[in-house]
């Protein structure tokens, strides 16, 4: 094959390497709007008691119902007196589908009091979630604890989809311009 044929097949090749390229590098060329959707991880749905309950005695199960169905691995509950930070027990949770559940040894009684169920979670998509609920026993009076606080793996940055997008769009470019040189030298 003379010369002069394989230059414009390569460049002709160049070309379509250079659209192949650029159509499967067309979702990351398009920005913030077309980066990975971040999904919820599970938060507590129900729980017993409930945040921010006042119960008559201290409870003898704790209970916390997830919107998913958290992994059995690496789960952990404690609950804590909320005025001395002092913790009154910590256990690894049954896990029965979308409840974790512990039952509270009748020997722990601290009385009234304001309290913290602090836990930690692998959630289903396998982030590791914590969070707290508050209750209280007696006279006491707590308000919720505020649920989950997401630990995460944020995955990748939106500026590094755009930065991404940005630094193939300039390969891109610098091919199809080598390739139009190549051509014009035919």
């Amino acid at each position: 094959m003379p010369v002069h044929m394989r230059k414009g097949f390569i460049g002709r090749s160049a070309i379509a390497a250079t659209l192949a390229t650029g159509l499967a590098f067309a979702p990351a060329l398009g920005g913030a709007d077309t980066a990975p959707v971040a999904h919820a991880h599970d938060s507590v749905i129900a729980s017993t008691p409930a945040d921010g309950q006042n119960l008559d005695e201290f409870p003898r199960r704790i209970e916390m119902t997830f919107s998913g169905v958290p992994r059995d691995s690496f789960n952990t509950l404690a609950i804590s007196n909320a005025d001395t930070k002092e913790v009154l027990l910590t256990e690894q949770p049954e896990l029965n589908g979308q409840v974790i559940s512990f039952d509270v040894p009748e020997s722990l009684d601290p009385g009234p009091g304001a309290y913290i169920v602090g836990f930690q979670i692998t959630s289903s998509d396998g982030h590791s979630t914590r969070g707290k609920l508050s209750f209280s026993v007696g006279d006491h009076q707590v308000d919720a604890g505020g649920g989950s606080d997401l630990e995460e793996d944020a995955g990748v940055p939106t500026w590094a989809w755009i930065a991404g997008g940005g630094l193939v769009a300039v390969i891109l470019a610098v091919v199809a311009g080598v390739a139009v040189v190549n051509r014009k030298a035919d």
